[in-house]
């Protein structure tokens, strides 16, 4: 049997390296993110313990993908197929996965099987009292108490300050024709929690407070939003989008072709954060950001390390054997060349993004000053990458082409003061870093 692998045309390759790409290239690092996640299911089936539940999934799997392809597509794709896929399959191989790791396999089953109009009965994971269809809802499971509203996912069962019981493990779900119903209930006339969803022009995200697999980031995932959170989620979106599209329509396209799934995390304290999983293409967790410029500029910064990453499934950039630690101008902990990498790519589609927002009138002053620092951080950082002198053949044709981005942004005429105070800037950091690494 010959093996094929994906790989990325060089016009792609060179397209991704300038920090931009285009939806033709969105288009090909998901292609593989797809067959990704298809061996990393096939892996885990062939690994669960439960032999004729593994083969009652992989048999309607398959009948699922052969009536309606485009559809099993779209659900196997999904971004948080690979978080779910990648955290079991690290589990499997720590022995410590559990049967719901396994079992949530089904709930896909359940979307595919409906998609495609079969029929099909089978046991599906529950979460809080709840089971939660992936992209879909959440939909309370028998003997579960039902609430208006606010659901815990993470946890700690609590409705409105009300402890729940956990309810049943398990449930069986009932497809026929479509029609979902999890013992015996329908799902969207029993304690029904949609997932929501933030629109723009030409773009629909899905806003994911229910997956059970969507942690990982640096703070915890928020529980379920009220509508009022949810309000503010899409006006702050939609601000950000129009932003977007008039002054960054090259970035507007790629995140249209990409992005899929927005996980809103914790506000454990006044700072901004958000954060991509490395094994999870199209979604990353962010607070609600303050400001339509900064929302815009997550989207892009964000979608940045998720491009990279995926094109790392396909190309590796480094020599796994590096040991160096780096100097990242963002931060004062010292990275490994992977991590320094990913940083000056995210943050090389940062400064492009601050460098199209000079031109709004509300933005326009706060975005140079931006610009100018983000700038002067990715070459600095840039630099470093090159002088390394540990970056695969692959690794040094992106670096190069990254160079002549950034020495387009450095040759833009920027007043002389902002330069200097991103300068200043940029030496603080230096010396911090000095200072905490002893150097």
């Amino acid at each position: 049997m010959t093996t094929t692998y994906h790989s990325v045309s060089p016009t792609l390759f060179a397209a991704i390296a300038t920090g931009r790409g285009g939806p033709e290239a969105i288009e090909a690092l998901h292609a593989a993110q797809v067959s990704k996640h298809l061996m990393l299911i096939a892996h885990l089936l062939d690994s669960w313990p439960d032999a004729a539940a593994a083969a009652a999934a992989t048999d309607l799997l398959e009948r699922s993908r052969a009536a309606a392809p485009e559809a099993f597509r779209a659900i196997v794709g999904a971004p948080l197929v690979g978080a779910w896929s990648g955290i079991a399959v690290r589990a499997l191989e720590r022995g410590a996965a559990q049967r719901a790791d396994f079992l949530h396999v089904n709930t896909l089953v359940v979307r595919a099987v409906a998609a495609a109009g079969l029929s099909a009965s089978l046991p599906v994971p529950v979460n809080e009292g709840y089971v939660v269809l992936p992209g879909w809802g959440a939909a309370a499971a028998d003997g579960a108490a039902v609430f208006d509203g606010a659901a815990v996912f993470d946890g700690a069962a609590v409705f409105d300050g009300a402890a729940v019981s956990d309810g049943p493990r398990e449930a069986i779900a009932v497809v026929e024709g479509g029609r979902v119903r999890i013992d015996g209930v329908d799902v969207e006339t029993r304690g029904w929690l949609p997932v929501r969803h933030l629109t723009g022009d030409g773009i629909d995200l899905e806003l994911d407070d229910l997956h059970p697999y969507r942690h990982g980031h640096h703070v915890p995932p928020a529980n379920r939003l009220s509508d009022e959170a949810v309000a503010a989620w899409q006006a702050g979106f939609a601000a950000a989008w129009r932003l977007l599209t008039s002054r960054a329509p090259e970035r507007a396209a790629e995140l249209r072709a990409g992005l899929r799934t927005l996980v809103p995390l914790q506000q454990t304290d006044r700072a901004a954060r958000s954060a991509t999983i490395r094994h999870a293409f199209g979604v990353f967790g962010l607070t609600l950001p303050p400001a339509p410029d900064e929302f815009a500029v997550t989207l892009v910064h964000e979608f940045q390390h998720s491009k990279l990453s995926a094109l790392l499934d396909v190309v590796p950039l480094t020599d796994p054997d590096d040991d160096g630690r780096y100097f990242a101008p963002w931060r004062t902990d010292p990275r490994p060349l992977p991590g320094l990498v990913q940083g000056v790519y995210a943050f090389a589609g940062v400064a492009d993004t601050w460098r199209a927002l000079r031109g709004d009138d509300e933005a326009g002053s706060y975005a140079e000053r931006q610009f100018a620092e983000a700038r002067i951080q990715v070459d600095c950082g840039l630099i470093a990458i090159e002088r390394s002198g540990a970056l695969t053949a692959d690794g040094e044709v992106l670096v190069a082409h990254l160079r002549r981005t950034v020495d387009e942004m450095l040759a833009e005429e920027i007043p002389l003061s902002t330069v200097r105070a991103a300068e200043s800037t940029l030496d603080q950091t230096l010396s911090a870093w000095r200072a905490r690494n002893g150097l």
